[in-house]
């Protein structure tokens, strides 16, 4: 009989103690979350705008429709290290509409007028095609609406325009509306330390 009482105290103690378990892990997490550790990110190597050489695609405007916020807390960000500083860039022009007397297309791409252009040095009017460019986004017009992104990829791109979470405007819900409807799994949760944000788990397609 004690020897059957101590197997049930055993048990008992077994699962007392991963509860609390679960329950501290659970605690860790929030703790973390409310510290502002544990954060929504875009992936770039699985969300449909930002993949480079994906061709024929239409640009994915989830990230703009749903957010919980009026104006969505993702930003198309440009890493000034990887743009080319192009004359004619793909991302800032509407390449495809008519060329005006400068011989640049007339229309811009962004539907918000995000994008600046601003030359870099002194001006080549010998050359136009010399001379180089820098593009900046204004976040505070950009919706995330992916455009420029999906202008930027190879092969007319470099892929310096990502979609980013800006964190500042995002309200860190528990399940974000738009990792919830996004086809690829781009948008998931990562720690956030020392303002790096690093993936928790490599996926797979």
């Amino acid at each position: 009989m004690s020897d059957a009482v101590s197997r049930r105290e055993l048990l008992s103690k077994l699962v007392r103690g991963s509860v609390l378990a679960g329950m501290g892990g659970a605690a860790l997490f929030l703790v973390k979350k409310a510290n502002g550790e544990i954060v929504w990110q875009v992936d770039a190597s699985r969300c449909v705008n930002s993949r480079l050489g994906e061709v024929g695609v239409e640009a994915c405007t989830l990230c703009t429709s749903e957010c919980v916020v009026s104006l969505s807390a993702v930003r198309a960000v440009n890493d000034f290290s990887k743009c080319g500083r192009c004359n004619v860039c793909p991302a800032y022009f509407d390449i495809t509409s008519a060329v005006n007397e400068l011989g640049l297309p007339s229309q811009k791409l962004c539907p918000r007028d995000a994008i600046t252009r601003k030359m870099i040095g002194a001006a080549d009017p010998e050359d136009p095609a010399n001379n180089f460019y820098e593009y900046v986004i204004d976040e505070e017009k950009c919706d995330g609406c992916g455009r420029c992104v999906m202008k930027c990829k190879a092969p007319l791109g470099l892929g310096s325009i990502t979609l980013k979470v800006r964190y500042n405007k995002c309200l860190d819900c528990n399940r974000c509306a738009i990792s919830l409807s996004c086809p690829k799994d781009a948008v998931t949760q990562v720690p956030k330390m020392a303002g790096l944000e690093i993936k928790l788990a490599e996926h797979t397609e």
